[in-house]
Parts: structure tokens; C-alpha cells; sequence
């Protein structure tokens, strides 16, 4: 039977935890005919090949396994997006997992979808308590498919499911403009996220919730202290991001801005860090000023444009703004006052 989506699990010594993502895969027992999920195994050192086995064994048309050397989570998508045989794929780290309820309707829905790119709501899981959070959409109509155009034209309608977790591909489109992701980095989704995806000509909005986004581990890339060790990575990737749409400048009005617009969800995390979470407040002004330049040299009107909220960041840093004060003022939306009637985007999940 023809595969309509292929679920992509980039695993790492990921033992622990791989039984609970794989098992959401399987409803009343067995597995859906029409689903594929690969697991990439990215030269794991535990049990995770073991694992994985044992639900090959179990459903062999539906679980598959390929080992690879260590390259990290993007070098696992780069080879799982060409191996895929589904219509779709749909990227789930090993750590998360699906509403097994919804699989059903996600996957008729794409039986009679063509659009380029399906996004679909997701809950964020607190993996101390439990809580689940709600990251959706909030457009006119869903199961309508809508233009890049209308994306970036209604951005904060849609721009929390514009990721990793909310994204599927259709194959063959994500193949045709193929963006070789980073390997052995960590914030490379929001590259994933970018491209292709700007290229797209239909988006599909469905409300089916899907992905089950597990938070709140110390080892995960958006703690604190991960954020503060890794900022040369956020630098790497906006560097490939700003070199993507240099070399790229005949591409659409709208792909442009959806560039733009994810570029600056990146630079406004990188502030954050360099300006809040810094401990040593100079060397925070010194890492934000040296960012922004890159920025205003690489693509001088995208350094522009973030040119306010830049400032804005740098203001918060020479009061020693506490970054728990900050979140309270995200949350209460003073923080408007501080930019007129411009808005800080809310930062990367």
C-alpha cells in the first residue's frame, strides 16, 4: 500500500525514552497501513537499535531502522527526508511523541491534501508535571489551503506552528529545493523551518493536534544554561540563513519576508541570551553588538528592520534587567511601552 506519511525519528542514545514515541504510533494494536516510521539511528552508543528492532519484528511494514555514523539531528533528517517513501514526512524526535487518537484523521486529511506544507497544532508537555501547554493557529478556516502571501500577511495567526513541531513537507516538494542542514549543531530546525518552507506555494492549516512536545529536561537546547553554552550555534545558523538569502535573490516578495520574519525570531532569541542571560553585562553588550553587525553586513535592510528592537534589548541590558522581570513583562505586555507600538515577538519555542 502506498505510504502517505513518514514519520522521522532522529535517535541518539535515546534507550530511555524511544518505546514511549514509537508506541504512539500504534492504535488497537497494530500500526496504520498508510504510515512509515524511520527511525535514525545516529551512531547511538545505548540500546537504541535494540529498540527499534523489536517493533520491526512487530510491524515490519510500518517500522524501519537505518544506522548511520554521529552527525546530530540534522544530518539524521537530511537522511531520513531521502529515504522517506511517504507523501509527507513529518519529523518526531525520539523524546516526543503523537496523539495516537488523531493519527487517523491526520492521515485521511492528507490523503486528499496537495499542498507543499500542512501545519498543525501541537501541545508542549512539561515533563516534570505533566501540564500541557497549547501552540495553534488562529486563522479564518482550516483545511483551506492559504499562500505564502497570506502567511506573512497575518504572521502572528500562524507563526507558532511555523516549526519543527507543527510542520509537515510534502516529500517531493521538500526534495525539489533540498536545504542540507548543519551537522553536529543544535538550533538547525529553525532552519529546517525556513527552508524549504518559504518556497511554498499552498500551505494547508489543519486543526488536528499532533505533536506532543516534551519540556522542562536540563539537557535540552532551550534550558538556560544550554542557551548560554550554545550561542555559537544560533550564530552559525542565522549565518546560514543570511547566506541563504544572499545567494537566493531572485526568490518571491512573500518567500523573502517569511525569511526575514523567521531570521528575526532567531536574532530576538539571540538578544535574549546575550543581553539577559549574560551574566557579565559587557561581554553581553559586546556578543549583541558584534551579532547585529553580522547582520547589518550580511543583509543590510534585514539589520535595519531589527535595528529598534536591538536597541531595546541593549536598554534592558544597561538597567540589568532580570530575564525573569523580562518574562513577567512578556507575559503582562508591558513591555510595549518601552517600544511604542512595536511588539517583541515571543521567542522560539
Amino acid at each position: 500500500m502506498e505510504k502517505i506519511i513518514t514519520f522521522i525519528i532522529p535517535a541518539y542514545n535515546s534507550e530511555h525514552c524511544l518505546g514511549r514515541c514509537l508506541d504512539s504510533f500504534i492504535v488497537n494494536g497494530t500500526a496504520f497501513p498508510e504510515e512509515e516510521i524511520l527511525i535514525i539511528n545516529d551512531g547511538s552508543t545505548d540500546g537504541t537499535a535494540v529498540v527499534a528492532e523489536e517493533y520491526i519484528k512487530r510491524f515490519p511494514e510500518a517500522y524501519h531502522l537505518i544506522n548511520k555514523e554521529n552527525g546530530g539531528h540534522g544530518s539524521a533528517i537530511n537522511v531520513g527526508s531521502m529515504a522517506a517513501a511517504g507523501k509527507y514526512f513529518k519529523v518526531i524526535d525520539a523524546d516526543d511523541w503523537v496523539l495516537s487518537e488523531n493519527l487517523g484523521s491526520f492521515i485521511e486529511a492528507l490523503k486528499q491534501c496537495g499542498s507543499d506544507v500542512v501545519l498543525t497544532p501541537f501541545h508542549q508537555v512539561d515533563c516534570r508535571t505533566g501540564k500541557r501547554s497549547v501552540w495553534k493557529m488562529y486563522c479564518e478556516s482550516y483545511g483551506r489551503p492559504v499562500t505564502m502571501k497570506d502567511i506573512v500577511k497575518d504572521w502572528k495567526a500562524y507563526n507558532c506552528c511555523l516549526t519543527l513541531h507543527g510542520i509537515t513537507y510534502r516529500t517531493e516538494f521538500y526534495r525539489k529545493h533540498r536545504h542540507e542542514l548543519p551537522e553536529k549543531i543544535f538550533y538547525e530546525d529553525q532552519e529546517y523551518a525556513a527552508v524549504p518552507c518559504c518556497h511554498a506555494s499552498e500551505i494547508c492549516p489543519l486543526d488536528i493536534f499532533l505533536y506532543q512536545y516534551s519540556v522542562g529536561s536540563s539537557s535540552q537546547s532551550m534550558s538556560e544554561e544550554n542557551r548560554l553554552a550554545r550561542q555559537s550555534h544560533v550564530v552559525q545558523v542565522t549565518k546560514d540563513l543570511l547566506r541563504y538569502r544572499r545567494t537566493n535573490r531572485d526568490i518571491s516578495e512573500e518567500a523573502g519576508e517569511y525569511l526575514y520574519k523567521k531570521t528575526e525570531v532567531l536574532a530576538l532569541s539571540h538578544y535574549v541570551v546575550t543581553c539577559l542571560l549574560q551574566k557579565q553585562k559587557r561581554l553581553g553588550r559586546k556578543n549583541a553588538r558584534n551579532y547585529h553587525d553580522m547582520i547589518l553586513k550580511a543583509v543590510p535592510e534585514w539589520g535595519r528592520r531589527m535595528e529598534k528592537k536591538y536597541r531595546v534589548y541593549l536598554f534592558l541590558n544597561y538597567i540589568h534587567m532580570p530575564y525573569k522581570i523580562y518574562q513577567k513583562l512578556l507575559n503582562w505586555r508591558i513591555y510595549s511601552i518601552l517600544r511604542g507600538s512595536h511588539r517583541i515577538e515571543k521567542e522560539p519555542v
